[in-house]
């Protein structure tokens, strides 16, 4: 996984002031079932979460924030003046693609994987 994603995964939380213990119990509302250890995992870039658990800290933590990504990017120095743009940017797109994924049928999802597994051969054979 991404570290700088691990990074503003524990970032947000730390800033919505929620605990490890208090996100597990929300995440719960979204009928997402884990351990305080995975939560660990994804901030430490251990594992990864899927789409939908991504997608709901993503909305925990917004709503648990007294300010925004943006700023919590800034203040976590995780932003990229030479892109004009942080990594919290790269999330929010992220969160986008996601949604859109999610809308698909099980056709469209397997021609987005088809594309992505392409797509990550094309860039390793450019990249060695």
């Amino acid at each position: 996984m991404n570290d700088t994603i691990a990074a503003i995964l524990k970032q947000l939380r730390n800033e919505s002031h929620i605990s490890v213990k208090q996100a597990v119990t929300l995440l719960k509302s979204y009928d997402i079932d884990i351990a305080s250890k995975t939560i660990y995992g994804y901030e430490s870039g251990l594992s990864m979460p899927n789409a939908d658990v991504f997608l709901a800290l993503c909305q925990i933590y917004r709503s648990g924030s007294k300010g925004n990504a943006q700023n919590t990017a800034a203040e976590a120095g995780l932003e990229h003046p030479e892109k004009n743009t942080t990594d919290t940017d790269t999330i929010e797109d992220a969160i986008s693609f996601l949604n859109d994924y999610q809308m698909l049928d099980a056709f469209g999802k397997d021609i987005v994987q088809k594309i992505l597994q392409h797509e990550k051969e094309r860039m390793r054979q450019m990249h060695p």
